[in-house]
Parts: structure tokens; sequence; C-alpha cells
């Protein structure tokens, strides 16, 4: 009987290292595809086109950019568009990784603090800071939450270490530092 796959991939790729094996899951390969690939086309229109640079403008000064001519209406459409296209890859992928219920609202939490990381500025800050949550996240799970605390960790690691970055450099790891002289 033949069949056809639809949907992500489900299935894993083993690979021998030596004495360990490593098990890698297309659908987490896929996630880093799609991820790399929005990451990318973004960069690409906010660089490199017209409507992207006046997105960039209207972000930075609002009465500078209606001065020029930007119209402020088509710009919050189309960031809100961009918005709910990147949202909606998200959900697609994150909901083929976990089945779809109103539990998925708690992966939205987790942007919070990868924001707060990377800094609300910088957006190479917050893909660094998504990076560096999630790899820490699992090396403290694996390493001290397992042995030492029983587990269940990845709830509350990333807000913990949000808290510290804040208290050391509270406009985040990458952010700039905002100066108002009076």
């Amino acid at each position: 009987m033949i069949t056809n796959e639809l949907g992500l991939p489900q299935d894993s790729w083993v690979i021998d290292l030596f004495d360990d094996i490593l098990i890698i899951q297309q659908l987490d390969l896929t996630t880093v595809v799609v991820a790399i690939s929005l990451v990318l086309i973004l960069t690409c229109f906010h660089n490199f086109t017209k409507m992207g640079r006046a997105v960039r403008a209207v972000a930075d000064d609002h009465q500078a950019a209606l001065s020029v001519g930007i119209h402020l209406s088509s710009i919050w459409f189309v960031v809100w568009f961009i918005s709910g296209i990147i949202a909606l890859a998200t959900g697609v992928v994150w909901g083929a990784r976990a089945g779809v219920s109103f539990a998925l609202e708690v992966i939205a939490y987790k942007a919070l603090p990868v924001l707060m990381l990377g800094g609300l500025t910088s957006v190479k800050g917050a893909i660094i800071g998504g990076v560096l949550i999630g790899v820490l996240e699992k090396i403290f799970e694996i390493y001290w939450g397992q042995p030492l605390l029983g587990g269940n960790t990845e709830t509350w690691f990333a807000f913990m270490l949000a808290l510290i970055i804040l208290i050391f450099k509270p406009q985040g790891l990458f952010g700039e530092k905002i100066i108002e002289r009076v």
C-alpha cells in the first residue's frame, strides 16, 4: 500500500560517534531550518527593501518618520502582518512537536526572558539570548536539575537567568544603554 506522508517529518537519525550515539530528530532539524530561514528573510527585508527601511525609521522615531512622508498605518499593517506570519510558523512547528492544545501559550512566556536577556532593542541579542537560554537550560537540567533538584528546572531557569542578568545589566546583554539628557 502506498501512503502519502503529510506534515513535518517525525523520524530520527541515529549517528554513531565513537563510543556514544547521537540522536537527531528530523523535526528538530526542520525547526532549526525554519528559524534560520525566517531570520534571514526578515534581515534581508529590513536591510534591503524600501519598506524595511521605513519600518526601521518608524521604530527609531515616529515623528521623524512622519515628517519625511512615511505613512504609519501602512507600516503598522506590515509589522503586524510579519508578526502574524512568524507566529503562524512558530505555531505550526511547535504544534507538530507537542500537539495542539491550550497549553501552547506557555511557550510565549519563554519569549520574555529571552528578550530581557538579549535586550529589547537588539534583534541579534534576542536571537543569541534564545540560543543561550535554550542551551543553558538543557545543561542545567541535565547536570544540576535532575541530580540535585529532582528535575523540572526548565520552567523557572530562564526567568532566574534573566533576573540575574537584569540585576547587573538592566538593558540586557546586547541592548543599548539609554541616556536621557534634560
